[in-house]
């Protein structure tokens, strides 16, 4: 499924990127993941404005694990956004369902703008 929504280079950059990062690394991020979706689902079902403190501590550190995965490459985030959106079982296997998604989209985007 990768191939499909990756270039033959950005899988090759994300091979590279996982052999930097090193196994302990990764590690701890696939078990950082979910407790950060389910404190970020918390937060949606309290109905915390999701421009407000904590979601925007928890989108920027959303945003950090993106980036580690990522490298920071504007294209294999919006490969990586594509997939989760046009596949929505790979998002919900992972407990992040299109409300939620668009939850803490909202907090991200005000990472970058007026608090």
């Amino acid at each position: 499924m990768f191939e499909k929504y990756y270039t033959p280079e950005q899988l090759q950059q994300l091979k590279a990127r996982r052999e930097a990062l090193g196994e302990d690394a990764i590690r701890q991020v696939e078990a950082e993941w979910p407790q950060l979706i389910a404190r970020v689902r918390a937060e949606m079902d309290k109905g915390t404005d999701p421009t407000c403190e904590p979601v925007r501590s928890l989108a920027l550190r959303w945003r950090e694990l993106l980036k580690a995965f990522t490298g920071g490459d504007p294209g294999i985030e919006g490969a990586l956004t594509a997939m989760h959106q046009q596949e929505p079982g790979v998002a919900s296997k992972h407990g992040v369902d299109p409300r939620l998604f668009a939850y803490i989209g909202k907090a991200m985007a005000r990472l970058d703008g007026p608090t």
